[in-house]
């Protein structure tokens, strides 16, 4: 089945804007993440990241564990590409920066895994409480 273009269009932006803050570099994600920041159903994912990788737009590895897959963005645009490689300066300040990006990128990523726990723990919550309401009204 065939993604809208809306659809498209919002996965793809999504994977471009990941892309440049990674400089174009492969990058971990989970899958709830992905679909928090695209606001899409599990199904939907699949179908586009199915789309994307058949398009050899995106190149999907397994992650650390099934929630997780590790993406690279094959086709940034030239101009793109190009200011990248011109950002490239001396390796002392490239080595300073790649560390300050990891750490970035680590950080980010610990966000967003507290970000995904808090949103399955208050469901826990919402369902505990359902289960006390109906043990009360017995």
């Amino acid at each position: 089945m065939k993604l809208r273009e809306k659809t498209h269009a919002k996965f793809v932006a999504f994977f471009e804007d990941i892309a440049r803050k990674n400089k174009g570099r492969e990058f971990e994600l989970a899958f709830s993440e992905i679909q928090y920041e695209t606001g899409t159903a599990s199904v939907t994912l699949k179908r586009a990241l199915q789309s994307l990788e058949a398009d050899g737009w995106l190149e999907i590895k397994p992650g650390r564990n099934s929630r997780y897959a590790r993406f690279r963005v094959l086709s940034i645009s030239e101009a793109e590409q190009q200011t990248l490689e011109e950002e490239a300066p001396s390796k002392e300040i490239v080595n300073t920066q790649s560390i300050i990006e990891d750490f970035t990128n680590q950080i980010d990523a610990l966000r967003r895994r507290i970000r995904t726990q808090e949103m399955a723990i208050a469901l826990l919550q919402e369902r505990l409480a359902e289960v006390e309401d109906k043990l009360l009204k017995r």
